[in-house]
Order: C-alpha cells, then structure tokens, then sequence
C-alpha cells in the first residue's frame, strides 16, 4: 500500500477505548470473556501486551478506564479487566463522532481497495 495511497493510523488509545465501547455490554459482569483482558485488547488492537497496559495506565489516570479482577469464561483463574466509566463512555462517544470523519482504506476479498469511514471498519473486517 505504499504505492502513493496515504496511509491513516488511528491511535492506540483510539483503538482500546473503541473496542473497550464495543465490549461494554459486559461491563460489571462477575464472568467475562477474555476481549477485556490484557491478551484479549492486544489481539483486537493490534499491540503488543506490555503496550496495552502502559495505555491503561493513562487511561485510568484520565479518568477514562477502571480496572477490576475478574473469572475470565474458559480460564482457571481470575485476571486483571478493564471497563469504560462513564466519562469513558462519553469520550468514546466524541471519539465515534471524530471517526465518522475520516476515512480508511481496507483490501477486500478480491484484492480491491475499499474506502470506508474510520467507524465502520471493525464491522466490515468482521464480514470480509
């Protein structure tokens, strides 16, 4: 894709507060699935796992995550989850907002570019 086609990055907190709104139906529950982990957010995010707690770190100090030990569905023992708080919430609604805004380029099944707006991108890479 370096063929002159300008490349957008959208920003690891971007990123984690997005999926951390995507998972937020599992906020406050005492049995989670492991996409609110430290392993779970750096698969979905496209980070490496050190690099997912140092953006929590600044998450929490902004007031934006908070952090609970919870039963992880499949798993023996209890593990460190984060959740949006309702500031989270609200940032995550501004960010969506910012999102819709710009746009992405995607490869589809048959190779073509595909433009689509920032928002959209998860659900289009689910189907594809």
């Amino acid at each position: 894709m370096s063929d002159g086609i300008p490349r957008v990055s959208i920003p690891v907190i971007d990123r984690i507060i997005l999926h951390l709104w995507e998972q937020d139906h599992q906020a406050d529950l005492y049995i989670v699935t492991s996409e609110v982990t430290r392993t779970g957010i750096s698969e979905v995010c496209a980070m490496h796992p050190p690099n997912v707690s140092r953006a929590m770190r600044e998450l929490m100090s902004n007031g934006f995550v908070s952090e609970h030990s919870r039963s992880v569905r499949g798993e023996d023992r209890r593990q460190k989850t984060w959740q949006l708080t309702e500031d989270g919430r609200l940032e995550a609604r501004q960010r969506i907002a910012n999102l819709r805004t710009t746009t992405v380029l995607l490869r589809g099944k048959n190779g073509k570019l595909l433009e689509i707006r920032a928002d959209e991108a998860a659900k289009k890479l689910e189907t594809n």
